[in-house]
């Protein structure tokens, strides 16, 4: 992210030559207990995120189900 004169946020990601986030067999959650979390459920957490920062973006990257 680069701040610009202006004070904008510029949200593109400018690192040009690194790669983009894949992810598969999404599957959207937004919610997992901290103390009892599966790597599935965290991962479907991150998977979300990662989602939604592509959309907004802020991340290069693709999201596709299973």
């Amino acid at each position: 992210m680069v701040l610009l004169d202006t004070g904008v946020r510029d949200k593109r990601d400018n690192r040009g030559s690194q790669g983009s986030f894949v992810v598969t067999n999404f599957t959207e959650d937004f919610a997992f207990d901290a103390n009892t979390a599966t790597l599935a459920d965290t991962s479907d957490v991150l998977a979300t995120l990662i989602q939604i920062l592509i959309q907004q973006g802020i991340l290069n990257g693709t999201v596709s189900s299973a």
